[in-house]
């Protein structure tokens, strides 16, 4: 019996060797793990860390950029306030000179005196008629008179 005890010591101590390395195996397993899930955490930290930086440093340079920028818009709009377009309409007819403006001022006044107001006024049609000196209106398309130039 000796040798069948020697051969079930060696099975179990066989048997035993193998539990003991798959335990390892399992705690270097989960040691493992949990230093790859630091690691993650980390690297995750860091990456947050590092965007936070990298947004306020892009969030700094436009409105750097929009700051330099600023300045320029001004310039022309300078500009653009010396050089306003004039834009008059002059009618000459032989003595007679009057600016388009004028007429359309002359043709509103005629119908406020009618009792109407101004504000009222959705569209003016005027037509000027230099040889008889008067200028015809229809405004709203439903009132129509005229004035004398």
């Amino acid at each position: 019996m000796a040798k069948n005890e020697t051969k079930t010591t060696s099975a179990k101590a066989t048997s035993t060797k193998p539990a003991a390395a798959k335990e390892d195996s399992a705690v270097k397993k989960e040691e493992t793990a949990a230093k790859v899930e630091v690691a993650k955490e980390v690297a995750e930290k860091a990456v947050v860390e590092d965007t936070t930086d990298i947004k306020e440093e892009v969030a700094a340079e436009p409105k750097k950029e929009a700051a330099k920028k600023a300045p320029a818009k001004k310039k022309p709009a300078a500009k653009k306030k010396e050089a306003e377009k004039v834009e008059e309409v002059y009618i000459q007819f032989h003595e007679l000179e009057i600016t388009a403006k004028e007429v359309i001022e002359k043709a509103k006044q005629a119908y406020v005196a009618e009792g109407h107001r101004e504000s009222s006024i959705k569209s003016i049609r005027v037509y000027i008629k230099p040889e008889e000196k008067m200028a015809y209106y229809v405004i709203n398309d439903k009132v129509a008179g005229g004035v004398s130039l």
